[in-house]
């Protein structure tokens, strides 16, 4: 059943892309009154696609964000193709997104509360789709409205907003059909799921409150463990479930619950090769974490941090505590220190102000080993 929906999705998308292609050749370089394009004309449309891509892809990712303003949802991150914009701290930062996995377009909204997540996450998941619909009106409405071109370059702006468009409204088309592909749900899935309630509309209703919580700065032993629990224990193999195990693990190592969160990790890493690879950096950073602070077995610490690719998604308070755990349990006070301040500096960067609580308790104690002076820690929430 799996393969039939990859090859029926593979089939739509090829018809869809012949489609649009087909229309492209019979109207796309002959849409103008003043005859054949010179090559010049075709070059410049050419680097122009790119462009006419990201910006559908932009308008996409907005529309998400916009739908996410309505809710109070509060931006933190947005990536379309090479691009990506965090928000840390209370300022809008630019970097570059290096992963293939992310270069489709993804925009991170988190609600400051779990009121009514249901529906606000459904208003959420249908912004995309609406923004690329909007888009694809403008830009196509605005090339049928205006008089052709008379210039050369007029011409090829005009091809290129059209193109725009019709990128848009495949966009829209493609993001509303259900399906898994690539470690995410496209946006009509996630809207199906969660209208439906059913096992993966479970799933993420659960991850959506313990994701709320997490970020409002409650500490993981109060986060909603029964429902994590039962989120866990979903009899189908759903390519989110480990996420709940993610969040019971945290729960379970902030009750000093050390085999528990153990058993929670290893559950975690089962499903973690399926995942992005720019999200995976995070969940082999973190067992490498546990494996040097908690397990102290400095070789599989180092081994699983050999598996994290660099990504622009991992904050600086990970990497210097992961290092400064390794660092401890290799018996370097001086390097110990140095690392466990940095993270302790970065912490207040955190989107996810819960964990923080954790971590900052574990870096103090790593600057009184080291013998250094103890920094202010973060005030946990209940």
């Amino acid at each position: 059943m799996k393969n039939l929906r990859k090859y029926l999705l593979l089939v739509l998308c090829a018809g869809l892309g012949a489609v649009v292609g087909g229309l492209g050749a019979k109207h796309g370089l002959r849409l103008s009154h003043h005859g054949a394009w010179s090559r010049g004309q075709v070059a410049g449309l050419l680097a122009l696609l790119p462009v006419a891509w990201l910006l559908a892809v932009l308008l996409h990712e907005l529309g998400h964000v916009l739908a996410g303003q309505t809710q109070r949802f509060q931006f933190r991150w947005l990536v379309v193709g090479p691009l990506m914009w965090k928000r840390e701290a209370g300022r809008l930062r630019f970097v570059w997104n290096k992963s293939l996995n992310l270069a489709g377009g993804m925009a991170l909204c988190l609600p400051p509360n779990d009121g009514d997540l249901r529906r606000r996450f459904m208003v959420f998941g249908a912004g995309g789709p609406l923004g690329s619909v909007a888009w694809a009106a403008v830009a196509l409405g605005t090339y049928a409205l205006l008089p052709p071109a008379a210039s050369a370059v007029g011409q090829v702006l005009a091809v290129a907003l059209a193109a725009s468009g019709g990128i848009s409204a495949l966009l829209a088309l493609l993001t509303l059909v259900p399906m898994h592909l690539g470690g995410f749900y496209s946006d009509g899935g996630r809207l199906l799921h969660l209208w439906r309630g059913d096992a993966a509309g479970q799933l993420d209703l659960a991850l959506i409150t313990a994701m709320a919580h997490s970020m409002a700065g409650t500490r993981p032993r109060h986060l909603p463990q029964a429902l994590l629990a039962a989120a866990a224990a979903l009899p189908q193999e759903l390519p989110c479930k480990c996420y709940a195990h993610y969040y019971l693990y945290l729960a379970a190592l902030d009750a000093q619950q050390i085999e528990q969160a153990g058993e929670h990790l290893a559950a975690y890493r089962v499903q973690l090769p399926q995942q992005p690879a720019a999200i995976q950096a995070s969940g082999w950073l973190e067992s490498a974490f546990f494996a040097a602070a908690y397990q102290h077995d400095l070789p599989a610490a180092r081994a699983f941090r050999a598996l994290a690719q660099p990504s622009a998604l991992v904050t600086a308070d990970v990497t210097a505590r992961v290092e400064a755990a390794l660092a401890r349990l290799a018996d370097d006070p001086a390097r110990a220190l140095a690392l466990a301040q940095t993270a302790l500096q970065a912490l207040p960067r955190s989107i996810d102000q819960g964990s923080a609580c954790l971590y900052a308790e574990w870096l103090t104690a790593t600057v009184r080993w080291a013998g250094g002076p103890v920094q202010k820690q973060l005030s946990p929430t209940t």
